[in-house]
């Protein structure tokens, strides 16, 4: 499984970027501390969430959460992948609901509530053709008008885009845009998401937060939807069944990257989890069960 951290090549607080590629990208896991709003232009783009493998198909929205993620980017017939994305931090968002609010008198809030949004860290929508008009103006204005390199044109496509998710339907999109724009909220996740994978305790999480442990404890549930530890050996454990499915690391390398320190309580999780040792998982998932999983989703 190959990684990479949105932060790495990060240029500023807003960025536009448009990728394109030509083969399977593989599974590869991504961390950002940025909320993301993209595109699939080309292909098709694959998030892994627990025992789920979700399509983002050519011509969808999504919107990703900061934090970790798995995903995919499959080349379609015409034999490329290529999306666009926003990467903005939660307090330009915060600035530009603000902005919305004060310049046009727009209030914006959410009752949305369903399982997707307490469940998934992203959202999706199909069939929006004013959204998936935006974004064909944007790759429009990235290939003639220098927009990657314009701050001032980037906030105003952004602005646009931001409207345009807001006053929609007020969806698992919408609600995750204003709660991504919540600057306490969103420095409360990125503690925890830079914290999965180490040997952390919960005490310290909670020091880090600025919080008592009860108020953190009880921030975390309203959050996550679950206590702390369980929620951490629950991502934990979901990246180990990613890289025992896509690279060639021993079980005890897995573990270890994981964040267990402890190989065998690490395969005895992993067995209650999922029932099977991480070796046998390994074995019964190869790359072309992969595959054709997709291609079942697909149909």
């Amino acid at each position: 499984m190959n990684s990479f951290s949105e932060n790495d090549n990060r240029s500023s607080d807003i960025d536009v970027v448009k990728i394109t590629e030509h083969e399977n990208s593989g599974v590869l896991a991504l961390s950002t501390s940025r909320l993301t709003i993209g595109c699939v232009l080309a292909g098709s783009k694959y998030i892994y969430l627990n025992d789920s493998c979700t399509p983002i198909n050519e011509g969808e929205i999504f919107l990703i959460e900061a934090g970790h993620h798995y995903i995919e980017n499959v080349v379609g017939d015409n034999g490329r992948f290529e999306h666009i994305t926003f990467h903005i931090d939660s307090a330009v968002l915060q600035r530009v609901i603000f902005g919305l609010n004060i310049n046009y008198g727009i209030s914006f809030s959410s009752t949305h509530s369903c399982p997707k949004c307490l469940r998934q860290n992203f959202a999706i929508v199909a069939d929006n053709n004013s959204l998936y008009n935006f974004f064909v103006g944007i790759d429009s204005a990235l290939c003639n008008s220098g927009l990657l390199h314009n701050d001032i044109r980037q906030r105003i496509k952004l602005n646009e885009l931001v409207y345009l998710i807001l006053t929609s339907d007020d969806g698992c999109m919408r609600r995750k845009i204003l709660r991504s724009a919540d600057t306490e909220s969103g420095h409360f996740m990125n503690v925890i998401y830079d914290n999965i994978f180490t040997d952390v305790s919960i005490e310290s999480l909670a020091e880090q937060t600025h919080r008592s442990l009860t108020s953190f404890k009880k921030e975390f549930r309203k959050i996550f939807n679950m206590p702390p530890h369980r929620w951490i050996i629950e991502q934990r454990l979901m990246r180990a069944k990613v890289m025992l499915s896509s690279t060639n690391c021993t079980v005890s390398e897995v573990g270890i990257e994981c964040g267990f320190t402890n190989i065998s309580h690490f395969i005895k999780l992993f067995k209650q989890r999922y029932n099977t040792t991480p070796a046998l998982f390994r074995r019964e998932h190869s790359t072309a069960a992969n595959n054709e999983y997709k291609r079942a989703v697909n149909e």
